[in-house]
């Protein structure tokens, strides 16, 4: 800024004029006026930096936003169907159960009780999936949780050749919302299935396995499809970074499981273990009998 002085006032009073001919007190301006722009210099830098990164977050509220609005819409489609599908269900299991009666043995009969109770239990399922409200918020053990994402995700296992192995304690309970946790923990499966199919292994294994600490529970879901370039391990969690074609994805997955976990209470890192990917969830656990007390 004092070079850009300097240079204009040999523009007005020629070249030859030497700056230190203006007496103090004009000095003593030209240099307080360098300092203002140089000040101002440093606070537009500074402004700059706090639009961007307001406009950052203003970017990210919108996006969870848009989420939410999507999996409420999911939300009210599955209890719709719900509304529509289940009696006409259970009247067909009661009219089996019947039929039972006098036709004791019937191999045929119990075909359809049991395909139609698959029906039933898959439709359940999908409900709680996609339950969301703040309303639903309440204590549940997490092996249900578990249990229902894997039969949600048991199609593309079986479509993909996935074996799937779990290792899950029983009475451990967690407060929040199971269907927002089931989404989270898809989004892990999910993404472990895309690695495989871009990088098919000779086998495709997904481990998921609880481990009970004293006011905790770390749930570790870990797969040997090779593992996630270390370059961009430490970006996976940022909305819409994504390493997949446009129509295979947005992106957003890790980040709703991130914000997931996070409401929780929770924590989610991941790393690259032996041959592959190892997602790590740490969430609190509650004691079910003060849960129940507390409710009364």
């Amino acid at each position: 800024m004092h070079r850009l002085l300097k240079r204009q006032i040999k523009q007005n009073f020629g070249k030859n004029f030497d700056i230190n001919e203006f007496d103090p007190k004009m000095l003593q301006l030209l240099e307080n006026v360098t300092e203002t722009y140089t000040n101002f210099d440093e606070e537009k830098r500074f402004l700059n930096h706090t639009v961007k990164e307001n406009k950052k977050e203003l970017k990210e509220a919108y996006d969870n936003m848009l989420t939410s609005s999507r999996l409420a819409g999911i939300g009210e489609m599955m209890e719709n169907i719900t509304h529509q599908w289940k009696q006409p269900l259970n009247i067909i299991l009661h009219i089996v159960a019947l039929l039972k009666v006098d036709f004791k043995d019937n191999k045929d009969l119990d075909i359809i009780e049991e395909q139609t109770q698959y029906l039933d239990d898959t439709i359940t399922d999908f409900t709680n999936f996609s339950s969301h409200t703040d309303s639903e918020k309440e204590c549940f053990e997490l092996e249900k949780s578990i249990r229902e994402t894997i039969k949600i995700f048991a199609f593309q296992a079986r479509k993909n050749h996935i074996q799937v192995n779990q290792k899950i304690e029983k009475n451990i309970f967690i407060e929040g919302h199971i269907g927002k946790l089931n989404q989270a923990l898809l989004v892990i499966f999910s993404n472990a299935k895309d690695a495989f199919l871009s990088k098919n292994p000779l086998s495709k294994i997904i481990t998921i396995t609880t481990v009970k600490k004293e006011h905790s529970v770390v749930i570790s879901i870990q797969d040997n499809a090779g593992g996630i370039p270390v370059d961009i391990i430490d970006k996976i969690f940022e909305p819409y970074f994504t390493t997949k074609f446009k129509h295979k994805g947005t992106g957003i997955g890790l980040s709703m499981t991130y914000n997931i976990i996070q409401k929780m209470h929770g924590n989610i890192e991941a790393k690259n273990h032996e041959d592959g990917a190892i997602f790590i969830i740490t969430l609190p656990t509650v004691n079910k009998t003060t849960q129940t007390k507390k409710t009364i």
